[in-house]
């Protein structure tokens, strides 16, 4: 692969940087946005005597939404994350994440923080072909692992991978397991200013609690919603949309979203768990569980998959599933699924699209 020097800095064909925290301030902003045009933006911002920035929230399930954030929360965050992983300086990072959302940011100010390498990808749902670096520190979405996790060589290079915006299949931790990287789920999100607690991956089981970072303390009101506290991230009472079991002041179960759950006649149904039921036999993971409206029951369970799925095997899968008020109504099948820019699948808009095609399968209940 041919490399075309730029002082510290080597620029490869396949869209990737290798520079370091002093050097990428000094990058054209041209090559920079070969890359992510977010990237010298953030830079600019970081070196500028303004103090706050403006991020959006992911948009996965609904409309993006646009929040301010403070150089003070960026530098206190990355430092919770650099110590609880014991990052030491010098180290190398990968970027690969979309920088107009905080994940990609803070993996940028982390890397700075501790005076280390970075290797700038262009985000992609499949970012990286080859890796000819060892590589410390990666921040992933599972849309990501689920493509590397085809080129296995890539995580030999790869010491330590977070895992954050969405959530991971059982199916897909259980590739996992052999190999060397340390994996950790991550919870956090744009609010929190990147993740507050982290979950290791390596022989989980459902049991296998969320830890807070330092600093941060975590209870829960009477609907089971966690509450966030932090002094140093400037949060105060903070209630999410996650349902969890409080094990402790600093851990924590994550159940589910309060607000994806389905109401079909008054029968709570978690979208996740249903996935989890039926990956275990199927073992493919190209659908997702959603809902539509009903007349009668309120909302209605739907399955959205791709057409590239054995639609006979997937039907045989839910049939397994004992309990009957669980089981999707509809299949709809489409050719792709919308993936939003932060590598993620936009599954309001992807549910659009299914509904619009109209590529239907119902199923006998």
């Amino acid at each position: 692969m041919k490399k075309i020097k730029h002082g510290i800095c080597q620029i490869l064909k396949s869209q990737m940087i290798t520079t370091d925290y002093k050097e990428i301030f000094n990058l054209d902003k041209a090559i920079l946005d070969e890359i992510d045009p977010e990237i010298h933006k953030l830079l600019s911002f970081w070196k500028s005597k303004e103090n706050k920035i403006s991020v959006y929230t992911s948009g996965s399930t609904g409309s993006p939404k646009k929040i301010n954030i403070y150089k003070n929360q960026m530098i206190a965050s990355a430092k919770n994350t650099l110590g609880y992983f014991e990052i030491k300086d010098n180290s190398t990072f990968l970027s690969c994440l979309p920088v107009k959302y905080i994940g990609g940011k803070m993996i940028l100010i982390r890397a700075i923080l501790s005076k280390s390498k970075i290797v700038l990808c262009k985000p992609s749902v499949n970012p990286i072909n080859e890796l000819d670096t060892e590589i410390d520190f990666i921040a992933l979405t599972p849309l990501q692992l689920n493509s590397l996790l085809e080129k296995k060589n890539i995580f030999k290079k790869i010491k330590l991978a977070i895992i954050g915006g969405g959530l991971l299949s059982e199916n897909l931790i259980s590739k996992i397991q052999k190999l060397n990287t340390n994996f950790f789920q991550t919870y956090g999100m744009t609010e929190t200013i990147s993740h507050i607690a982290v979950r290791n991956l390596k022989n989980c089981t459902n049991k296998t609690p969320y830890k807070s970072l330092e600093d941060v303390k975590i209870e829960s009101n009477k609907k089971n919603q966690l509450i966030i506290n932090s002094k140093k991230l400037d949060i105060e009472n903070l209630v999410t949309n996650d349902k969890v079991k409080i094990l402790s002041t600093k851990e924590f179960l994550f159940l589910n979203r309060t607000d994806t759950m389905i109401n079909s006649g008054g029968l709570k149904i978690n979208p996740e768990e249903v996935e989890n039921k039926i990956l275990k036999s199927l073992g493919d993971n190209n659908f997702f569980i959603d809902k539509i409206k009903n007349d009668k029951f309120g909302e209605e369970i739907i399955l959205i998959a791709l057409k590239k799925i054995k639609i006979d095997l997937l039907i045989d899968s839910i049939n397994l599933l004992k309990d009957k008020k669980i089981h999707p109504k509809k299949i709809y099948i489409v050719d792709k699924f919308i993936i939003n820019d932060n590598q993620k699948i936009d599954k309001l808009k992807s549910k659009n699209y299914a509904l619009k095609l109209k590529n239907i399968r119902t199923l006998t209940k």
